[in-house]
C-alpha cells in the first residue's frame, strides 16, 4: 500500500490553473526552448499544448510565454518571469506538502497489521 496525491491549483471560480501536467509543460518549454518541443516531449499536440497554455494564462491574469520569431536560429520560446516564479513556488509548496502527507500516512499505517488485507475478501 502507498500513498497516492495530486495538486492543482484553481481559480476561485474553479478553472483550472496549474497542476503536474501544465508543469511538466513548461518545464519542457524552458529546457527546449519552444513550445512545439515541449509538447512533443510531454506528449501532447502543438494545439492541445497551446490550449492548455491559453487557459491557464487567462485564469492567471498573466502570460506564460514569451514568444520569439524567427532569426537565424528560428523562433522559441521562454518562461516568462512570473512564469518561473509560479512553477518554483507551486514546486516548493508540492515538495512541503508531499513531506507532511508521508509523515502523515506513515503515522497512520505504521502499524498496520493487515498486510494484504484487501485482498483477503475480509473488507
Amino acid at each position: 500500500m502507498r500513498l497516492k496525491a495530486k495538486f492543482w491549483l484553481e481559480s476561485d471560480t474553479g478553472d483550472f490553473l496549474l497542476g503536474p501536467g501544465t508543469l511538466r509543460l513548461l518545464l519542457a518549454i524552458a529546457d527546449k526552448g519552444s513550445l512545439k518541443a515541449g509538447a512533443k516531449i510531454v506528449g501532447l499536440s502543438y494545439r492541445a499544448a497551446w490550449d492548455r497554455l491559453k487557459k491557464a494564462e487567462a485564469g492567471l491574469g498573466f502570460p506564460l510565454l514569451e514568444r520569439h520569431s524567427g532569426g537565424e536560429g528560428g523562433g522559441g520560446s521562454t518562461l516568462t518571469p512570473a512564469a518561473l516564479e509560479l512553477v518554483e513556488r507551486y514546486r516548493a509548496f508540492v515538495q512541503g506538502v508531499e513531506g507532511a502527507l508521508e509523515a502523515r500516512y506513515t503515522k497512520a499505517f505504521a502499524d498496520w497489521p493487515f498486510k494484504g488485507y484487501e485482498r483477503s475478501g475480509k473488507n
